[in-house]
């Protein structure tokens, strides 16, 4: 009952909309704050519809096969192993007929934490998802509060103005909406595990490099469009063949 009046009304308590934020080492020192990734503790309760209605969004989303297959994060039957599968199969083939592959790896800078609110309901409405459960979803985006906890010591309740909650069963479905159409105008390879992307070619021409370098330009054009930014320092240029001209 609880739930359904929550999803008629398009409410979302104040208390699923408040998180506890910890930090989880990833690498490298541990004095380096910038090495830890934030998770939010969210409810136990607002987990449960959030699962429902990811179910649902899901459901949805793979019958009209809205998500690219270059999207190989968070989906059925897709991993990082089918994703680095499909590039080697490419690559390979690419490099026995003598030819040269130019891969570039992309990363965007605190991803998750970067999603405005307001751009991420246009594209659920764009994919189809609206009504009810686009209300609800917007309710619970919307005025949500966060503080940092560590070894039982918590600071002050502190406004978030965007992001998808890390940690939450919607937010990784909502993240792969929002970046879904980022390689919808390239003409080059694109395979993508969540927010990390590879984006390929052939390259054994001048021209062919001006192809990739004005595919880079196009995913910049879209990320400074929709508010995202690249962390440049893990960005990277790969070079497979002998005969690389290289970007300039």
């Amino acid at each position: 009952m609880v739930f359904r009046k929550s999803l008629d009304s398009g409410c979302v308590p104040r208390d699923w909309r408040s998180a506890n934020v910890t930090p989880l080492f990833k690498k490298g020192s541990r004095h380096e704050a910038s090495n830890y990734r934030p998770v939010s503790l969210t409810s136990q309760i607002c987990k449960v519809v959030g699962s429902v209605f990811r179910d649902k969004i899901v459901y949805h989303l793979d019958k009209y096969e809205i998500i690219r297959n270059s999207q190989h994060g968070f989906r059925k039957s897709y991993s990082c192993t089918s994703n680095l599968l499909v590039f080697l199969e490419k690559v390979t083939a690419d490099i026995d007929a003598k030819h040269n592959v130019d891969t570039i790896y992309l990363n965007f800078a605190k991803a998750f934490d970067k999603v405005p609110h307001k751009r991420l309901i246009t594209k659920l409405k764009a994919h189809g998802i609206d009504g009810s459960v686009c209300k609800w979803i917007e309710s619970w985006l919307s005025d949500r509060w966060q503080r940092a906890c560590l070894d039982g010591i918590h600071s002050s309740w502190r406004k978030v103005w965007s992001a998808v909650p890390q940690g939450s069963v919607l937010g990784p479905v909502l993240f792969l909406i929002f970046i879904n159409d980022i390689d919808s105008r390239l003409s080059s390879n694109v395979l993508k595990f969540v927010d990390d992307t590879k984006v390929f070619s052939v390259i054994d021409s001048y021209v062919d490099g001006c192809g990739l370098q004005a595919d880079l330009r196009n995913i910049e054009k879209s990320a400074e469009m929709w508010q995202m930014e690249f962390n440049v320092d893990r960005c990277k240029v790969v070079h497979y063949g002998k005969d690389n001209i290289g970007l300039k």
